[in-house]
């Protein structure tokens, strides 16, 4: 079917196109390849630029924009940077202390490595990036220019209650919990919704798919989302539609495009 592109398609990695974080299923990659037949494609994570590339080289797709840290850097399929905002020094640095301050575990990704005192106990979900583990990281990610850090709470409550502390302490930052025991920071006012603003000519045809905290953006900004059914309730509330896998999502997005 000769389709013209007329829709811009973002879509997230973890639980979502990388369902269980490691690999794409057989299944969700012939998915990408039928939706990619109506629109331009796009990743939109927490995770790195390089960590996108990855999973374009290990699947042969190519995408239309890569976007990572949430929205805090944005290149298109040339690699011509589109956006591009670190976390501001002075608050990193504000941050750091803190985090010093409260012993917390934590990883930083500064563009081409993750680094921090996390244990990460599932080197395949790296997704081919290089991971340093330092006991004490704080002086290193202080000279360092960070897009993204990623705390990593030992309970529900805890991540629950460190995130409105961030919240009411950094105004000045972008701060998502997502699934149980993650909270995600980057600078302030990015996220995949502003990133979806800065690449959409109509925002009218804009599909967005995802299942976290980090995706509600995206979804408010789409005009068409689609939620993961194991998307805490808070989270498929915001959302058009709530889907089981990608693939269901692609196949109700492909029904809707031969119903115009």
């Amino acid at each position: 079917m000769d389709n013209i592109k007329k829709n811009v398609m973002l879509i997230d990695i973890d639980g979502t196109f990388v369902y269980d974080s490691s690999e794409v299923s057989k299944e969700d990659l012939n998915a990408f390849k039928e939706a990619e037949k109506y629109c331009y494609m796009g990743i939109a994570t927490g995770r790195s630029v390089d960590e996108i590339a990855y999973i374009e080289k290990e699947n042969d797709i190519t995408l239309d924009y890569r976007i990572g840290f949430n929205g805090a850097l944005i290149v298109d399929q040339k690699n011509d940077v589109l956006y591009n905002k670190p976390i501001a020094k002075q608050t990193l640095l504000a941050l750091v202390d803190y985090l010093e301050e409260q012993q917390l575990i934590f990883d930083a990704l500064d563009g081409e490595s993750r680094l921090g005192n996390f244990k990460h106990e599932a080197k395949n979900q790296l997704l081919g990036l290089e991971y340093y583990y330092l006991e004490s990281p704080y002086e290193t990610v202080r000279n360092k220019n960070v897009y993204k850090i990623n705390l990593r709470p030992d309970t529900l409550d805890n991540a629950s209650r460190i995130t409105k502390e961030l919240k009411r302490r950094f105004s000045d930052l972008s701060i998502f919990q997502v699934g149980q025991r993650r909270i995600e920071i980057s600078a302030d006012n990015t996220s995949k919704g502003e990133a979806l603003l800065k690449i959409a000519e109509d925002p009218s045809k804009t599909i967005a798919i995802g299942d976290s905290e980090n995706d509600i953006s995206m979804f408010q900004k789409a005009q068409v989302s689609y939620c993961m059914e194991h998307a805490p309730d808070y989270v498929k509330k915001t959302a058009t539609f709530v889907v089981p896998r990608f693939s269901d999502a692609i196949a109700h997005f492909i029904k809707t495009q031969e119903a115009v």
